[in-house]
């Protein structure tokens, strides 16, 4: 059967819904983002058809105003799985990503995926950070009330990079993930994130952060879902910031909440009670490639 590589369009799209349709039980992203994706000049989609058949599909998304690129949505159709297609795209890829001048190449996946990890490893990424997960979803599980006494203080992405470079054990991790994806430490990387959410940070009367969260609403379908991330120094103020998430979750008619966490909170996590130990070894992981 001919093999053809190509970007794709809109003419391709119920081929990429079909693609789509058994992945994550059919809750898949890449429906709702693709048209998105071919309109901006900042996403390239490329797909593998085999004869008339979308078998696979990946998106390279440049940061805008940066060299930052990330692969997004690599997705192999099941009866198309163990020919190769996956490492193919992601090589055709990164040859897109160093002719459009891309200094360096993200590649996010879970700890549990492993055919995903071994494309990454195979054409050269290397692991870069590692971050804890868990999920919680509606009705959610009855939690300690926060502590009436602190009150989280809203901060600009210029007094949050203050209280960093200060303080740099409150972020235990390489990148700060958000939202499926990871950002970096330095100021216009924290203003890029704060034009999409509002960091909350739990002071101690010491005037050092004690605890940081921040979250981005994502709607899918009918279903609301919220992605948070939450560090903090403190066990006890990290309890205290979970309760927050779920409580913030559940006033915004969040159904579903992943939580992105650094490792020693990850650790906290297990002891939490409420958190299923489905979770308990599960991690995102953010693998970089840099241009050669």
């Amino acid at each position: 059967m001919p093999r053809d590589m190509r970007q794709l369009t809109m003419a391709d799209y119920d081929e990429v819904k079909a693609l789509s349709s058994t992945i994550w039980e059919g809750n898949d992203y890449v429906p709702s983002m693709f048209p998105k994706w071919v309109e901006s000049p900042q996403v390239s989609v490329i797909g593998i058809f085999e004869g008339e058949e979308l078998a696979a599909l990946c998106a390279l998304e440049i940061v805008a105003g940066t060299r930052i690129g990330w692969i997004e949505g690599l997705r192999v159709k099941e009866n198309h799985r163990n020919k190769g297609l996956a490492t193919a795209l992601v090589e055709r890829v990164i040859d897109e990503a160093w002719a459009r001048d891309v200094g360096v190449l993200r590649y996010a996946t879970g700890s549990r995926n492993v055919p995903s990890q071994r494309v990454a490893e195979k054409v050269g990424f290397r692991l870069t950070t590692r971050v804890g997960y868990l999920r919680i979803e509606s009705p959610f599980p009855a939690h300690p009330l926060p502590s009436p006494s602190v009150v989280p203080l809203k901060v600009s992405p210029e007094r949050l990079h203050g209280l960093i470079q200060q303080f740099p054990a409150l972020i235990d991790v390489e990148r700060i993930p958000f939202a499926w994806g990871f950002d970096d430490k330095d100021l216009e990387a924290l203003r890029r994130l704060g034009q999409r959410t509002e960091f909350n940070v739990i002071m101690g009367n010491d005037g050092s952060p004690l605890a940081l969260y921040f979250h981005r609403v994502v709607n899918q379908g009918e279903t609301q879902r919220a992605a948070y991330s939450l560090f903090a120094q403190d066990r006890t103020m990290f309890v205290d910031a979970m309760s927050r998430v779920i409580d913030d979750a559940a006033s915004s008619g969040i159904e579903r909440v992943a939580v992105f966490l650094g490792l020693r909170e990850k650790e906290w996590s297990k002891r939490l009670g409420y958190v299923s130990s489905e979770f308990d070894d599960r991690y995102f992981l953010l693998y970089e490639l840099s241009r050669p």
